[in-house]
């Protein structure tokens, strides 16, 4: 979530297949239970819980969306019952946007929002992602669409385990990041409530989601999920965080690099658990430490858009110098000099302005070089909650799933979904 755990993702061909008792959040009912290590006992998806989420597979709506349908499949209005088409399968089309409602191809449906529901699942395929459940297409202003995936809640998680973490890493950090990514996952959907078109994303806006399979950009079929995603799925089916009976959002990156951060210094609807805790257990990762070599010329036109700010005229740019943060904890702040002018940023605004020249949070320090300024940092991505580096340490450390969340969030407790 909030940007790709640092390893590269083993492509698996699809051939060998991620207090308060009674406490009512919306439709949500929580029941506390003690945390205990939870068993790896193996359940279909079918046995799983069956709430369902809904999830925008596109980054925003577009002008055409690529759909392919695998086998038998009704088309009805959302909401209703009445069938607009219907069919054995469907090549891969184009879906487009028409004053009248939504296009198939040549065929027009006259409704702005349907849902394609297949006989047996998985069996639709979106811009070359085949998901379990059903897929929905609204028509959205300026003759845009945009598709959104509904399915069990369960499916989505051992999609997301695989999508988030690698398969290789210990089951106890695999069974935490089920747990988390499920309560993130309920937080949005109380959050967008249930007239919303969507509660989250497929990508690294909301957590990775790569459904069922995909094709890769060599054409293989590689596997979203696997016998053992779903085995973690099903061990932890229905498990959450809460902090004092309520759900709360909960972050994680993929290295924290020595420290996580204090999540009221990067989001604003922080809940009390995430703390900024000592980590020494994600040194294995590749980005725990890092560097960047920027020339001067380059960072001149990468902060231009800052300089500018409040209206500012700014000459060449002299310096990038850190401002002590107060405690230690806390993410450090900037002051940008152009000649007679300085700018102070966060190191978040900061990182934003240069990710695309190889950083990698935002922690880290600047040094002047002459011709270039070289950038020293630690970690990936924001920071805030479990590391997921950090949570494979612990497992090898023999620490177990429950033990992993009391480190990343504590105060919380894990309940379970009633």
């Amino acid at each position: 979530m909030h940007g790709s755990i640092d390893i590269i993702r083993k492509q698996v061909p699809v051939l060998s297949l991620v207090a308060c008792t009674g406490l009512l959040v919306g439709a949500w009912r929580f029941t506390t239970t003690d945390v205990a290590p939870l068993p790896l006992a193996v359940k279909s998806p079918a046995q799983a819980t069956q709430r369902t989420i809904r999830v925008g597979v596109m980054p925003e709506p577009a002008r055409t969306v690529s759909i392919e349908i695998s086998g038998p499949f009704r088309i009805r209005p959302v909401g209703s019952d009445k069938l607009l088409f219907e069919g054995s399968k469907l090549a891969s089309t184009n879906v487009t946007a028409t004053a009248k409602g939504i296009k198939l191809g040549k065929r027009e449906l006259a409704a702005t929002r349907v849902e394609i529901i297949p006989t047996d699942s998985p069996a639709v395929w979106v811009d070359g992602h085949q998901y379990r459940g059903r897929v929905r297409l609204f028509r959205q202003p300026g003759g845009l669409v945009l598709a959104v995936n509904v399915l069990p809640l369960e499916d989505y998680i051992a999609s997301v385990v695989d999508s988030e973490m690698p398969a290789d890493f210990p089951d106890e950090a695999r069974q935490a990041q089920a747990i988390v990514a499920r309560t993130y996952a309920v937080y949005q959907m109380k959050l967008a409530g249930p007239n919303a078109v969507l509660d989250l994303y497929a990508s690294t806006r909301s957590q990775k989601y790569l459904g069922f399979q995909y094709r890769a950009t060599d054409g293989r079929l590689l596997a979203g999920e696997s016998a053992a995603s779903r085995r973690i799925s099903a061990a932890t089916d229905g498990r959450i965080c809460t902090y004092r009976g309520e759900v709360f959002c909960t972050y994680y990156c993929a290295v924290c690099g020595g420290m996580t951060v204090r999540g009221t210094d990067v989001f604003s609807d922080s809940a009390p658990p995430l703390q900024p805790v000592p980590c020494n257990w994600c040194k294995d990762a590749r980005l725990y430490r890092w560097t960047a070599n920027i020339s001067k010329r380059d960072l001149q036109a990468d902060l231009d858009p800052l300089l500018r700010r409040d209206g500012n005229q700014p000459g060449p740019l002299n310096s990038v110098s850190v401002v002590r943060a107060k405690g230690k904890d806390a993410l450090p702040e900037f002051d940008l000099r152009a000649e007679r002018q300085t700018v102070r940023v966060t190191g978040a605004e900061l990182r934003q302005a240069l990710v695309a020249r190889g950083l990698y949070s935002s922690r880290f320090t600047v040094e002047d070089k002459g011709k270039t300024f070289l950038i020293s940092g630690r970690g990936h991505g924001h920071g805030v909650g479990l590391c997921q580096w950090g949570a494979r340490g612990l497992a090898i450390a023999g620490k177990n799933c429950d033990q992993i969340l009391q480190y990343y969030y504590p105060g919380a407790k894990v309940t379970k979904l009633r």
